[in-house]
């Protein structure tokens, strides 16, 4: 058992009787009740609607039944030569993680284990009871990042938007992320660079003009992320707001009444949309990637795939300037790091 710095008189227990104490069927797993029989039992006089105060004592090892046997009054807990002891798993377990659980609902990436295991509790108990409440855990199986391929892991991407200097023309950089490059894709690339697409322009883009945008661009995604605007997934509803409910992910309706809607309310953009975003951005100026893509086996997707390998070696160094720029935010992001400390350290305990 774990010592305790908290007065004894603070762990107080208070219960009123709703009916006499041998008239409960279950009384053996009621803690007031058992406490009354006890006081009962002493030759007091217990009766309905008597307030039972008491202390859980002892190791109750989740179960209700010892919890209930170890119910004392807290005058006997309080003498000076009573060895009895608060039960502090007991009111982690029962007093302090369920409304913790509640208050942290909200909070994306958080769930009953990771605060079983904050509070010093056995996990194992609350991974069980995390697959058995499926409806309000996500139970979706998802593979590895490393085994998605691009075409899937990117589909949900902004496109990075350039603008020439020159013509005043926008268009969409896909770079050299594709295994098959397009028309359009080639026509962005030149031996000198970025090139404007448009017809009668052809400009070079200079490169501090792309750091520019490209940089505005990540900005722009992070801005989108820490807006923290949340989003009702009924398609009846569509609610989008950045207030979180006092009822956690439920949405709250139209109207702000909390109801007329059932949807679950969730982040807009999360962070691993983010993470996608970045590694797109990078994935645009990876000549080492475009290297190594593979795809059809036609002639004419051969030759176009060839191309871009000779351009992108050609330009290795403006790109390599751009994609320095991307692998700045994602050093930044703690998505890609692994505290090794703290997902062993269940060994170190042993």
């Amino acid at each position: 058992m774990r010592e305790y710095a908290i007065p004894p008189r603070k762990y107080t227990i208070y219960t009123q009787l709703g009916k006499n104490p041998k008239e409960y069927p279950n009384g053996g797993s009621m803690p007031s009740v058992q406490v009354a029989l006890r006081l009962q039992a002493k030759g007091k006089h217990v009766k309905a609607k008597d307030v039972m105060s008491f202390i859980i004592t002892g190791e109750s090892s989740g179960s209700a039944e010892n919890a209930a046997k170890n119910a004392y009054p807290v005058d006997e807990v309080l003498k000076s030569d009573s060895e009895l002891k608060p039960d502090i798993d007991y009111y982690l377990h029962k007093q302090i993680l369920p409304p913790v659980e509640r208050l942290c609902a909200p909070i994306s990436g958080t769930n009953v284990t990771l605060l079983a295991a904050c509070l010093g509790l056995d996990t194992s108990k609350y991974r069980v009871s995390t697959v058995s409440g499926s409806a309000q855990q996500d139970t979706e199986i998802h593979p590895l990042e490393s085994q998605i391929p691009d075409s899937v892991r990117f589909q949900a991407c902004s496109p990075l938007w350039l603008r020439c200097r020159a013509c005043t023309t926008v268009f969409p950089f896909q770079g050299l992320s594709s295994t098959s490059p397009t028309t359009l894709s080639l026509q962005t690339i030149s031996h000198s660079g970025i090139q404007c697409p448009a017809e009668g322009c052809g400009k070079v883009l200079p490169n501090i003009s792309v750091v520019a945008q490209l940089e505005s661009s990540i900005r722009q995604t992070l801005a989108a992320y820490y807006a923290g605007h949340v989003v009702c997934d009924d398609p009846q509803c569509s609610n989008r707001t950045r207030s979180i409910s006092v009822y956690g992910h439920r949405c709250l309706g139209p109207k702000g009444l909390a109801r007329d809607c059932l949807g679950k309310m969730s982040y807009e953009v999360k962070e691993r949309d983010v993470w996608n975003q970045l590694l797109y951005f990078a994935s645009l100026f990876d000549v080492d990637r475009a290297g190594k893509s593979e795809g059809g086996t036609k002639a004419e997707e051969v030759e176009s795939r060839e191309k871009m390998k000779v351009l992108a070696e050609v330009n290795r160094e403006r790109f390599g300037t751009l994609k320095g720029v991307v692998e700045k935010w994602l050093e930044r992001n703690g998505r890609q790091w692994v505290q090794m400390d703290s997902l062993f350290s269940f060994a170190l305990k042993a």
